[in-house]
């Protein structure tokens, strides 16, 4: 681990460079992560992926505060870092990370996304559906249809991608509570998953306060940049400099894809 935590190796490397990734790993998620990328990938450098604060503390940061955690990591380190790549709402995170290391290093690193968006109020309200459906199978019917209205009241109410991450977030532990306490769980894993959804939905707030607080950082990464895209990719993934199109591939299987990772690998050299 590296960087006070903020960074975990997910492969070593002969070179000193690295190659830096931003995502949210999430135990039981259906998307492939940089992980599996990682056992796929043939570069020389090692592959640092950005880690999450512990997930029964229930932090929130900003965006600036994540920003802020895994720049220090990377600063501390001392290593050159050859790219910095991002999943799917993380891209925001990615292109401006880039440009902050740039200004360390006095060299930008390259970019490169992988099916980029940057996350909107339904992407956020999605993802509470999912989880909810997903991971709280004690639920009851009625709870899980009361749950969902609920949710989607705070998204056409919220003023905002904060204001409706703080109402999922306060809903998710209301019905979360009572489904930990069926399932058996104890106070610390029950803490731990609340938290972890916290947390989660902290991350992907931060993501779209990034995109509006440092336009010019996003903008001129955007503009360079690589974008690695689906048969799922959305409008986002067409605005960089390149795109590396891969229609017969879904935005699950990305990371987890041979092809994706030759290609990857043949950027990176």
């Amino acid at each position: 681990m590296n960087g006070s935590g903020s960074w975990t190796v997910r492969s070593g490397g002969t070179a000193d460079g690295i190659v830096l990734a931003v995502d949210f790993p999430g135990t039981g998620r259906r998307e492939a992560g940089f992980t599996e990328l990682a056992e796929r990938l043939e570069i020389p450098y090692a592959l640092w992926e950005t880690l999450p604060p512990p997930l029964a503390s229930g932090t929130t940061p900003t965006g600036a505060e994540w920003l802020d955690r895994w720049t220090a990591g990377v600063e501390a380190s001392g290593r050159p870092v050859r790219a910095v790549m991002g999943f799917c709402a993380a891209s925001p995170y990615a292109a401006v990370l880039a440009h902050r290391v740039g200004a360390l290093q006095g060299e930008t690193p390259d970019t490169v996304f992988f099916d980029p968006d940057i996350p909107q109020e339904f992407f956020l309200y999605w993802q509470y559906q999912q989880i909810m459906e997903r991971f709280l199978p004690e639920l009851t019917a009625e709870e899980k249809a009361a749950a969902r209205q609920r949710g989607e009241r705070a998204r056409e109410q919220a003023g905002d991608l904060t204001a409706l991450g703080k109402q999922l977030s306060r809903l998710f532990r209301e019905y979360g509570e009572p489904a930990c306490r069926r399932a058996g769980l104890d106070d610390e894993r029950t803490a731990e998953f609340l938290g972890g959804f916290s947390t989660y939905v902290s991350f992907v707030c931060g993501s779209g306060e990034i995109a509006a607080q440092e336009p010019e950082a996003l903008v001129g990464t955007w503009s360079t940049a690589t974008a690695v895209t689906s048969a799922g990719g959305a409008e986002a993934g067409r605005l960089v400099a390149k795109e590396i199109p891969f229609p017969d591939v879904a935005h699950v299987d990305l990371l987890a894809s041979d092809e994706v990772a030759a290609a990857v690998s043949a950027l990176l050299q």
